[in-house]
């Protein structure tokens, strides 16, 4: 993409203007074995972001080492019983090069324990150290006894633990999980995800600990990659909005956390918590919500190994409804995809009165080490799965290459000259145009392609046809305005970070993210010092993608799908300029433009 980029207030109640949130840098030197209520090691406020540590202690160090407990209790100012307490994690990265993964005996999912008494012997016990490459982001085991002596996986750091103190007078050990949170070992507590806890106590009485640089469903033989690890974390309070189960969020999901025995239990009360939340806040009806759910939710099996075993119900975000529109605007109108049409349906539909709408986003582009190379037609794609959603257009498929000059010292990056770029444009619309249609909108995701569309803008203009396009710098300008938090940045930023991280999550390597571009210059990007004039970039950022959250983007791209909405609604209404004639889809555009 473009350019500008973000500081998000997050949409909770009771969290406290950003201009008067502190950074609290707090490391504990001795953890709490149980959740329970117990004075706070150190009081926050809502809005207020906490960087710490969890403990590494002897049982990271020898077998039968004791385990160092959890960090807390982290009192939140003006959290109640019947609040729900929010926590956005905002870094989960380990801090140590080994972890550490233990098996057998009488505790994993496989071998007898004492709720499961079975007459064969005990497992043999094992433990396997694994070694981490934190920059890489990998682990490496060695498996003696196999045929592939050693394997390397990619890591997923996540907390195992996240808890308030629970209910009354209540003490759990730090095994248990339960409706205050606790061992949960749910895979999706990880970076980029909210958390959302029930209150019963003044101050909430926050716990966190149990890192795991890796762990697969079900922690089936008892443990993850066990780890030290760097957290941080946001908090914020929704006001008399009392929950009964953990709640979890990220881009893709809404998801709850049930735990019980049998594992059945806990999944019936991760899903009727789900519908309950379905219900209560995207107005479905009861028995609606449960047909929805039944066939598109997705569940994950956090632990099958604790005192009690934990299911997550997640349901994917792309299902829920569309937010209200604001007041004036124009309910939602579907349109087509002309590529899902045959031609005969095609005819039918592109008549003079049709806005066509063609996407344009780079298919094969630099966008830094943390964001892949069709980054901008992922923003197309999902820009436009909005407008045909919400107006009778008919929709092109993604134009993938177009005019991208600054960004070729980076492999894999590709670009059209200006005149293809517009000549490209001019064709496609006169193809269309020769069969009714008349208005033409280019759903931009660049900034060097608004040259060549305003060119391509004015030659259609002679023949009868109104261009029209996204400016990306401007179109969701006063949203980047209120969650920027990066002082410079206009690609592979804070805001188009935050902005995938809401679209497509699964597209985002936060862990490679990093500030650069910040040493002056101007023009394309450079990797390298000397040679060319350029800003100099060895990475292909401009801008701190570092600061990048789903809740930023989810703020952005919303407020950026309504202009583009806006700008069609506009252009439907427009006067055509004075009719001219229609050329051929392939006669020559026009003479070679000037290059910038």
């Amino acid at each position: 993409m473009r350019a500008r980029l973000a500081a998000l207030p997050l949409l909770f109640l009771a969290l406290a203007s950003s201009a008067h949130a502190e950074t609290h840098r707090y490391i504990q030197k001795v953890g709490y074995p149980t959740f329970a209520v117990r004075p706070p090691v150190l009081t926050v406020k809502p809005g207020d972001v906490l960087e710490s540590e969890t403990l590494w202690g002897e049982w990271y160090e020898k077998p039968g080492g004791k385990w160092p407990g959890e960090v807390g209790p982290i009192a939140i100012e003006g959290a109640e019983p019947g609040d729900t307490l929010v926590i956005e994690i905002l870094k989960v990265k380990p801090n140590r090069d080994t972890a550490v993964s233990t098996q057998g005996g009488t505790f994993g999912a496989l071998v007898p324990d004492s709720r499961t008494a079975m007459l064969n012997q005990p497992f043999p016990r094992g433990r396997y150290v694994w070694r981490l490459d934190r920059q890489a982001m990998t682990g490496t085991v060695d498996l003696p006894g196999s045929a592939m002596k050693q394997i390397t996986v990619p890591l997923r750091p996540m907390l195992g633990r996240v808890a308030v103190a629970p209910e009354d007078e209540e003490e759990f050990d730090g095994l248990w999980p339960g409706r205050f949170g606790g061992n949960m070992d749910v895979s999706d507590v990880r970076e980029g995800t909210t958390v959302y806890l029930p209150v019963y106590h003044a101050g909430a009485l926050f716990y966190y600990g149990d890192g795991h640089a890796l762990q697969g469903d079900g922690e089936v033989c008892g443990s993850g990659l066990e780890t030290s690890m760097e957290v941080a974390f946001r908090f914020g309070l929704q006001k008399k909005k009392a929950i009964r189960w953990p709640r979890l969020e990220d881009g893709e999901h809404l998801m709850v956390a049930g735990s019980a025995r049998p594992l059945t239990d806990a999944l019936r009360i991760a899903f009727v918590e789900l519908i309950n939340w379905l219900v209560a806040d995207y107005g479905f009806d009861t028995a609606d919500a449960y047909q929805l759910v039944s066939q598109v939710a997705v569940v994950r099996v956090g632990n099958v190994v604790d005192p009690l075993y934990t299911v997550v119900a997640k349901f994917p975000k792309k299902f829920l409804p569309a937010r209200q529109p604001v007041a004036g605007a124009a309910p939602a109108r579907p349109g087509v995809r002309l590529g899902d049409l045959s031609w005969t349906d095609a005819e039918r539909v592109l008549d003079a009165e049709r806005v066509v709408v063609l996407p344009l986003g780079a298919g094969a582009k630099e966008h830094g080490p943390h964001l892949l190379l069709r980054n901008d037609a992922i923003l197309a794609d999902d820009f436009a799965r909005r407008v045909v959603a919400a107006r009778p257009v008919a929709l092109l498929p993604t134009l993938t290459y177009g005019f991208y000059p600054a960004f070729l010292d980076y492999p894999g990056s590709t670009s059209v000259s200006f005149d293809t770029q517009r000549d490209a444009v001019v064709q496609i619309v006169r193809s269309v145009a020769r069969h009714g249609p008349r208005r033409f909108y280019v759903l931009n995701t660049g900034v060097s392609t608004l040259r060549p569309l305003a060119a391509a803008a004015q030659v259609l203009a002679a023949e009868g046809v109104l261009l029209r396009y996204t400016d990306i710098l401007n179109v969701g300008k006063e949203a980047e305005d209120g969650v920027r938090q990066q002082k410079f940045g206009t690609h592979a930023d804070e805001i188009e970070t935050s902005m995938v991280l809401f679209m497509e999550p699964g597209a985002v390597r936060m862990d490679r993210a990093v500030l650069d571009g910040g040493g002056g210059g101007s023009g394309p990007l450079r990797r390298r010092a000397g040679g060319e004039a350029g800003v100099l970039s060895p990475s292909g950022v401009f801008g701190d993608p570092t600061l990048a959250s789903w809740q930023k983007g989810e703020r952005v791209v919303e407020a950026m799908a309504a202009g583009m909405v806006r700008e069609i609604d506009a252009l439907a209404a427009a006067p055509l300029p004075a009719a001219g004639t229609l050329r051929s889809a392939l006669d020559p555009v026009g003479p070679a433009a000037p290059q910038p």
